[in-house]
């Protein structure tokens, strides 16, 4: 087979090109650290590059939720510490002014203490969060959860959590609502003196058995005569006997103690079990201080007030305080599933790490090889363009 010079130097052309290109495209990888600058480089791999892209923009948008979780939850972990302190507070100032030595201008100024940490109650349960977005309103989008009403208190939030996706399948509440933690507090049956009474009575104990299930509430207590007649809201007469001062009583498994003497026609009401709002009660304590003109009578009303009052007030707490150790458990979720999520994170990263990063020694062995044989095809052809039979003669 005879090849012609310019055959010759036409395929030395070509394998000059093609050297140029490859010692190019290496070149391109040492500059950019990439050893995939382009699909065509490897299809598989980068298809696969791009899923593993995906993936980790997914783990990076949990994080991100995770972050704007805790931010939340550790705000609302602030104000139900704080809200138990202003209980706390407020159970010592009703302990205190049931004491026999407060009189009319010491229950005031106690009363002025007790509005003033309600004030404080209202400004914690309508905290907003580092996001500029009131903690406790649920869902909505409103700035403000709470608002004092000559009502009582209003709620402007709703009853629904905002749920945020933390990881395949697993959502976590980023707050709870301020009906939860403030207004729908379970309360037990309570007892409320009449405004009418005259008599020394007050309520000094209330107690119901687990199997008891009251009927016919609110109830009735009267006392005349030395005795106690309890009536249903029916009008049926539930029960009657003789009183006597520091001895319960029990009527369907309601146990009811009062102390000292009730005047005839002295009344109690025994209002059913159901739900309050912290608020309220905490207002109905210094309403009742601020009534208070240290008599007898007065004092008995107050001392039911307040026996009904630290009920509530203990209970109150006591929610709060297990709210506050669900928002702990769900800030040790969102901690597992960070530390998780930075360990997938760290696996994805090394797999497109591998997958483009070029290995810069590798490459750099490469391109001496490539110089040398684009140099050497040069040569190659230098000494072609120089063959000539003239040279022969």
């Amino acid at each position: 087979m005879r090849i012609s010079t310019a055959g010759f130097q036409n395929r030395t052309l070509d394998l000059i090109q093609q050297k140029q290109t490859e010692l190019a495209h290496t070149q391109e990888q040492l500059a950019s650290g990439q050893r995939l600058t382009r699909s065509a480089d490897d299809p598989a791999a980068a298809a696969r590059g791009v899923a593993l892209d995906s993936a980790l923009e997914q783990v990076t948008r949990y994080q991100s939720n995770i972050s704007r979780v805790r931010e939340r939850l550790v705000g609302e972990e602030a104000a139900l510490d704080e809200a138990t302190e202003v209980l706390n507070s407020v159970r010592q100032l009703a302990v205190q002014a049931g004491g026999s030595a407060v009189d009319a201008s010491a229950a005031q100024a106690i009363a002025g203490q007790i509005r003033s940490q309600l004030a404080d109650l209202y400004g914690i349960a309508n905290r907003q969060g580092a996001d500029g977005q009131a903690l406790f309103v649920g869902t909505r989008a409103v700035e403000q959860a709470f608002s004092a009403t000559g009502a009582g208190t209003t709620y402007h939030g709703d009853a629904q959590s905002r749920e945020v996706r933390i990881g395949p399948g697993h959502r976590v509440a980023d707050g709870d609502t301020g009906r939860a933690v403030f207004m729908d507090i379970p309360r037990g049956p309570t007892v409320q003196a009449a405004a009418a009474n005259t008599g020394t009575a007050a309520l000094t104990r209330l107690s119901v058995d687990a199997t008891a299930a009251p009927a016919d509430l609110p109830w009735t207590v009267q006392f005349s005569g030395g005795n106690w007649t309890v009536t249903g809201d029916s009008g049926a007469t539930l029960g009657t006997g003789p009183y006597s001062s520091d001895e319960a009583f029990v009527v369907n498994g309601v146990s009811l103690q009062f102390a000292n003497t009730p005047a005839d026609g002295d009344q109690f009401t025994v209002q059913p079990a159901g739900q309050q709002d912290v608020f309220s009660r905490l207002d109905q304590i210094a309403t009742a201080l601020e009534g208070f003109d240290g008599s007898a009578g007065s004092r008995a009303q107050l001392t039911t007030t307040l026996y009904a009052g630290l009920e509530q007030i203990d209970t109150a707490t006591d929610h709060v305080i297990d709210t506050r150790a669900s928002v702990g458990n769900r800030l040790q979720s969102l901690d597992r599933a960070e530390s998780s999520h930075e360990g997938v994170a760290v696996e994805l990263m090394a797999t497109l790490s591998d997958l483009r990063d070029v290995d810069i020694a590798e490459a750099a062995s490469r391109l001496s090889l490539q110089i040398t044989a684009l140099e050497a095809a040069q040569q190659t052809l230098v000494r072609v363009q120089g063959l000539s039979l003239f040279r022969l003669l």
